[in-house]
């Protein structure tokens, strides 16, 4: 049987929720439920998260710098994604809850916590935006005001939590992820120069 574009937006969300889970039920059952291997679990999920959303951020302008198969997978598949990357992070919501439930003396400043709101807003408004009839209630200009402002925005928020703390970090995973989101930047700026320049030209 053949998945409609719907249905496979709940089994990629729905997958993406369980698979996180069940990786840290199983890391913690063994390691131990402590802060340290919750917060473990927390920074795992929230990395192969941001990995997610670094490819949805370069699909559609990688494509248009190089026309291979890869790429226009890539672009085909962008949305499904972005599905799954809203999956991993409502299992790290989860996770966050827990930690709250387990750890004594776990607190968030109300800054952080406002920008949490605000951000988990506008993956669940994307999430919910990414289905037939709600892309045809909001209109197609509504659409991609919104899931390019958030798109953006989620960048944004995350890239201060991977920025190294210290030289000692700069090959680490941190380190890593932060070269990564600069060159998904240099990909994004490039392509809007080429078709920049593509348009002044004269036809």
């Amino acid at each position: 049987m053949t998945l409609t574009s719907n249905q496979r937006n709940w089994v990629v969300f729905f997958g993406a929720i369980a698979a996180t889970a069940i990786a840290a039920a199983v890391y913690l059952s063994s390691a131990g439920a402590n802060d340290d291997n919750i917060r473990l679990t927390l920074r795992l999920s929230a990395r192969a998260a941001y990995l997610l959303l670094l490819v949805v951020f370069i699909a559609r302008p990688l494509r248009q710098l190089v026309k291979t198969p890869l790429t226009l997978a890539l672009l085909k598949n962008r949305r499904l994604l972005g599905v799954a990357f809203a999956g991993i992070h409502t299992a790290h919501l989860g996770l966050i809850f827990y930690r709250a439930d387990m750890v004594a003396d776990f607190e968030l400043s109300i800054g952080g916590s406002l920008l949490g709101v605000f951000t988990y807003s506008t993956i669940y408004a994307m999430f919910a935006t990414s289905f037939d009839a709600t892309t045809r209630a909001i209109g197609p200009r509504n659409w991609r005001v919104l899931h390019k402002a958030g798109l953006y925005w989620i960048m944004i928020a995350f890239v201060p939590t991977l920025l190294p703390e210290s030289p000692d970090q700069l090959f680490s995973s941190q380190g890593v992820l932060t070269v990564l989101a600069a060159a998904a930047l240099v990909i994004r700026l490039t392509a809007f120069f080429v078709r920049r320049k593509a348009k002044e030209q004269p036809q």
